[in-house]
């Protein structure tokens, strides 16, 4: 167990890429006035150094890119370049975080004016050649209440070779990829379909118009190969599928764990699943009185095993799917904020007997309530780099 406290940490808001290596961004008025400017920043956490990712260069998030390789070398972001004839081409970047280096692997010239309420483009890098560019334009619903991004066109591109392919399969182009989750070197996590959860679409659209909700776990380059041969109907065997009165609200991956959250409208309740990516093995949790994405907040995994992590008046409570027990409740005093692995990070407030009292961060080994580690200062967040290090950011 490795713990880094960074103080005099103003505010934290990073996305962890990989080793020490923290993404964050900041955003500012740039010429358009439907979309800022965006200034990508990398936060290496052993030097606690911040440096700014092509300074010289003008980005836009106008595109939602993904990318589809675990533990990847590279960051990916679009910046724009002005043709002074009333349009703008976009190129999409490929950053290597590691020595600094890039490539543009893909110039679209397009509208800015339709976006972000009038088109939608995802793309999902899905290895060091091959991306995937799907496009949502808005449909509305039969009861004319509901406009939402549901008309859905795809492109596999090849972006080595210049090529690119309309991709035909029935479920991609009818119900969109919601999103992908990296899993490991060869395959990752797929959701087709939109939840009818968000926006209440569930009020707002029959169901003839909702979508088929599917999860995949993909082996990648066997997909790629899949669509290359240009199938109306590709073979891929769902983990699971929701439709209407069902739906996934969100997913996340941790350790060889997929946890994603399904709300039933029938049985007005909300069922956290942990789906064994390894063994096929699935632990289910359901909740009756929170819903949302703060319940996945509090599903974990400690030495590989599931847990469900429940507040409750009298503390904190770590309830074991396997063996349907708790194993772990920590007094009220400490405020849970982080897990990881069998590390436990904790706030709480200490009273001296003379003097203000004043924020501790505590560290825990779990299943042991003792604090083997304490550190004066204002908790912000925290982050881990593998299993075995976390970052924690003090104010």
């Amino acid at each position: 167990m490795n713990i880094r406290f960074l103080a005099q940490s103003e505010y934290f808001n990073g996305l962890h890429l990989k080793d020490d290596i923290i993404l964050e961004k900041e955003y500012e008025q740039g010429p358009f006035t439907n979309l800022p400017k965006v200034r990508y920043y990398l936060y290496y956490l052993e030097e606690n150094v911040r440096k700014e990712v092509m300074p010289y260069s003008d980005k836009v998030d106008i595109f939602n890119i993904t990318d589809c390789q675990n533990e990847s070398e590279y960051l990916y972001f679009t910046e724009y370049i002005d043709m002074h004839d009333g349009t703008y081409s976009f190129g999409i970047i490929r950053y290597n975080i590691t020595d600094h280096t890039h490539t543009k692997i893909i110039s679209l010239k397009d509208n800015i004016n339709l976006y972000p309420n009038n088109k939608q483009i995802k793309i999902f890098i899905l290895d060091d050649a091959n991306l995937i560019i799907q496009r949502a334009l808005p449909k509305v619903s039969e009861n004319g209440k509901l406009k939402e991004f549901f008309d859905f066109s795809l492109i596999l591109f090849n972006f080595i070779k210049n090529k690119q392919l309309v991709i035909q399969d029935e479920n991609l182009v009818r119900n969109g990829i919601e999103f992908i989750l990296p899993y490991n070197e060869k395959s990752c996590i797929m959701k087709t379909g939109y939840s009818v959860f968000q926006n209440n679409r569930h009020a707002n659209l029959t169901k003839e118009e909702a979508a088929v909700e599917s999860l995949f776990v993909l082996n990648i380059q066997q997909f790629i190969s899949d669509l290359q041969l240009d199938q109306p109907n590709l073979v891929m065997n769902a983990v699971d599928q929701s439709y209407y009165d069902t739906t996934v609200i969100n997913a996340k991956i941790i350790e060889n764990f997929l946890i994603y959250s399904k709300f039933n409208y029938e049985d007005n309740d909300e069922n956290i699943i942990f789906y064994d990516i390894e063994t096929k093995e699935i632990y289910t949790c359901i909740n009756k009185t929170t819903t949302g994405e703060y319940l996945l907040k509090n599903a974990t995994v400690i030495e590989d095993t599931p847990y469900m992590i429940m507040k409750k008046s009298t503390g904190t409570q770590f309830f074991n799917l396997i063996s349907n027990e708790i194993d772990a409740t920590y007094p009220e005093e400490f405020d849970v904020r982080f897990v990881n692995n069998n590390t436990v990070i904790s706030t709480s407030v200490e009273k001296p007997i003379f003097g203000k009292e004043y924020p501790v961060v505590c560290i825990h080994k779990f299943p042991h309530k003792k604090t083997i580690l304490q550190e004066r200062g204002e908790y912000i967040g925290s982050v881990s780099s593998d299993r075995e290090t976390s970052y924690i950011f003090l104010k």
